[in-house]
């Protein structure tokens, strides 16, 4: 068995500028905004954001590689991410260095180092473990492409090829069919935002027409759920109508992304959906409080 390191490259100090930039522009939109909805979105956004950033940035710091027998497993987070490559599937490798040319479908990624997926220029989809550009292994499978940049790139070759794989060039051809109405996953995601979404829009509407509603209802909110504006339970309604309206434009939207996105990679593109999935929620469960304090 053997165990490679990957190369650190400068790829660190971009990722904790990020994180940086990322929460002085977070506080910085907390502070401005007097609104109850957009501090809950922006709540949300932060702490969604700062572990999606720390995760990434504990992954760069504990990648390692290591071939056996049978397996090439890359290792993160000290085993808390673990992907294993059965050396039988890969149909070859290919080293490149220099900037690393590709579109990021997911995951952060620059021109010095990539983690997530990515769209390699002549390579195809790629999973990205690359956490400096110096040498970069790319390995091809019929499933997908990987990505690793060892520290000890010219033992790490030596290994390769005594496991009978050859540096080669590989042509990838992206699926012209798409079938996210097929997919289970994408379907039942779909239909518990669309139900979300029905809930938001029919709800304050059918206590309206039930004459269950209080005369006066509050219209908006500041940061700290304080009313701000009141008004009839009929205004009311029609506003959480305007509510359930406006998320199922975003749900369409994000169904749309994901399906461009998915030509590319299927899994990735469930990432649009859960951005609606989260919205939704957000606008239920604060039509629910309203309905819980005032009602």
């Amino acid at each position: 068995m053997c165990e490679f390191e990957s190369g650190k490259g400068r790829g660190i100090i971009s990722i904790i500028l990020m994180v940086i930039v990322y929460n002085i522009g977070i506080s910085f939109l907390l502070y401005i905004s007097n609104n109850y909805i957009l501090s809950s979105l922006f709540k949300i956004l932060s702490v969604g954001g700062n572990l999606y950033l720390l995760y990434y940035l504990f992954l760069f710091i504990s990648l390692k590689y290591v071939v056996d027998n049978d397996n090439l497993t890359i290792i993160g987070i000290y085993g808390l991410k673990k992907v294993t490559i059965p050396i039988k599937n890969i149909k070859g490798y290919n080293e490149q260095k220099g900037k690393i040319k590709g579109i990021r479908l997911s995951g952060i990624a620059n021109n010095s180092f990539a983690l997530g997926r990515s769209i390699i220029d002549k390579i195809g989809v790629t999973r990205m473990f690359v956490t400096q550009n110096d040498n970069v292994f790319y390995l091809n499978t019929d499933e997908i492409n990987y990505a690793c940049s060892p520290k000890n790139y010219s033992e790490f070759e030596r290994v390769l090829k005594d496991k009978g794989l050859e540096d080669k060039i590989w042509e990838h051809k992206y699926t012209k069919k798409i079938s996210l109405h097929k997919d289970k996953r994408f379907i039942f995601l779909f239909t518990l935002v669309s139900i979300i979404i029905i809930v938001i829009t029919l709800n304050p509407f059918i206590l309206y027409l039930k004459h269950i509603l209080p005369a006066t209802m509050p219209l908006s909110f500041d940061a700290a759920f304080k009313p701000v504006l009141y008004g009839t339970s009929k205004q009311f309604a029609f506003k959480q109508m305007v509510y359930g309206a406006l998320n199922m434009v975003i749900l369409f939207c994000m169904y749309y992304a994901s399906y461009f996105h998915a030509k590319y990679d299927k899994k990735s593109s469930y990432i649009y959906i859960y951005v609606a999935l989260i919205i939704a929620l957000v606008f239920l469960v604060l039509q629910f409080r309203i309905l819980y304090v005032y009602w």
